[in-house]
């Protein structure tokens, strides 16, 4: 993982004898900060920012979507990229080819699905809401499709045998099932399938099924829970539960799978998966964490990175994590459930139509950054001089000055073209100081990659200097 940046360069300009130091600051952007301690921040940090990260450029502004002629889906698929999708709506199953945005396969049930996956290329397992024979498998390139009485709340594929997640059982095929001409049951000890139960006091609920190498991760309500299976054989007596010793109630996270990263969001925090250890990556912005809806998080990709996605819950915005640069930042709308395909193509269940993300390089929504308001160190107060914003784009710069958190004032505001040097005036001043960068409403391409600032740090002698 790509570390974070750091301020290159603070550096003394001149001492103004009795009027205290002249000094600059040279930094990239950096991602949001919006719970850390003062003493914690960079100066850069962002209070609010949206913008991508980009290797090129440093932080550019959003591309904007575009609009498909297919219908959004409901999906439980957990790992990208994947170049094709099944999902459902209502009674209707549909796989979509997402690399080349059609409709692979449609096919009306008889109850409304509740679940469904690939067991492999030409097999699709669901569960169905109905009284009678809920699990279906379905051959969707031969048109054939078997009913079995097995029920519960989440499937998964692993070494070639259907896995069914109900209550505190985990139900398990033979590989059998993924034969058409079958016609036994494929669960049943005596075809090589079976059950394994989970016999924890804490565990009433599977709530996730994820294969990870050879192993499966099961997620419940009481603690995650490992299958492993013996490498030189695929039998059932060779099946073993480990208990991860993770004691928390799955049921209330979203699991995702990016590349070879397990990521898990929660209202409690945001974790990476590594074995069966978490590591938390969320402080910087924990304090967000209870205005998101973390059941409709997903996934996204762009230009070498990829992306984790939360939507806000009464907000129409979404928190996002590059995993490759470590920074937090946000996307002025609203996405769920996103997936992306190998080439990078990002799509968005959260319209009655599927959106392709990152996708209109013709148009840009607005760059938007303010930093945090910092003291530098320094228990003076500050006022800037001068500003230089490298980068690309018609740009207003604001000022902030903040004294002591009793009031908070924006000064002077203009707008210029590419590699601008933006200028005050006499007539402000603060104990903590930080900057804001708007680019203009023309949905033009815009970018960032680094700020410097000449400030003026007062002596205490001269603490009217710049009252104007």
């Amino acid at each position: 993982m790509a570390k974070s940046k750091r301020i290159t360069s603070i550096h003394t300009d001149k001492k103004y004898k009795g009027l205290g130091d002249l000094f600059y600051v040279e930094s990239p952007i950096l991602g949001l900060a919006t719970n850390l301690e003062d003493t914690k921040r960079e100066p850069f940090h962002a209070l609010e920012l949206y913008a991508l990260p980009d290797l090129r450029y440093g932080w550019i502004s959003i591309p904007k979507e575009t609009t498909l002629s297919l219908a959004s889906l409901n999906h439980n698929q957990l790992s990208s990229p994947i170049n094709y999708l099944i999902g459902w709506v209502n009674t209707n199953l549909y796989i979509y080819d997402l690399e080349h945005q059609y409709t692979v396969y449609q096919n009306t049930l008889d109850g409304s699905i509740t679940s469904a996956i690939f067991i492999n290329d030409a097999t699709i397992a669901c569960l169905v809401y109905t009284s009678a024979n809920p699990l279906r498998v379905i051959f969707y390139k031969s048109g054939v499709q078997n009913a079995y009485s097995q029920t519960g709340t989440c499937l998964a594929s692993f070494k070639g045998r259907l896995f069914i997640g109900n209550g505190k059982i985990l139900y398990f095929s033979s590989a059998n099932i993924t034969d058409p001409s079958f016609s036994g049951d494929p669960f049943s000890t005596t075809n090589g399938g079976g059950y394994l139960i989970l016999n924890y006091p804490q565990v009433s609920k599977i709530c996730y099924l994820l294969p990870w190498e050879d192993m499966l991760y099961i997620f419940t309500d009481g603690g995650l829970y490992v299958l492993t299976v013996s490498l030189a054989s695929n039998s059932p007596s060779t099946f073993y539960i480990i208990d991860a010793g993770i004691n928390y109630d799955f049921s209330k996270a979203k699991i995702l799978q990016i590349g070879n990263r397990t990521i898990i969001v929660t209202s409690v925090g945001m974790f990476f998966l590594s074995g069966m250890n978490l590591e938390r990556f969320d402080w910087i912005v924990a304090d967000q964490l209870s205005n998101l809806d973390f059941t409709k998080a997903g996934c996204g990709y762009y230009q070498g990175q990829g992306f984790v996605f939360v939507p806000y819950l009464n907000q129409d915005k979404t928190l996002a994590y590059s995993i490759e640069h470590a920074q937090f930042f946000y996307l002025p709308f609203k996405v769920i459930n996103c997936v992306f395909t190998p080439s990078g193509k990002t799509y968005d269940f959260s319209q009655t139509n599927l959106r392709t993300l990152f996708s209109d390089m013709a148009h840009y929504y607005k760059f938007i950054y303010t930093s945090v308001l910092h003291d530098y160190g320094q228990n003076r107060f500050k006022y800037i001089r001068e500003a230089w914003v490298n980068g690309q784009g018609n740009f207003q710069v604001s000022f902030l000055y903040d004294n002591y958190g009793i009031s908070q004032s924006r000064f002077y505001s203009a707008v210029g073209p590419d590699l601008s040097t933006y200028r005050t005036s006499f007539g402000r001043k603060g104990y903590r100081i930080g900057i804001q960068i708007n680019s203009d409403d023309s949905g033009a391409f815009a970018f960032v990659n680094k700020i410097n600032l000449r400030v003026h740090v007062l002596s205490h002698v001269n603490y009217f200097y710049y009252t104007g």
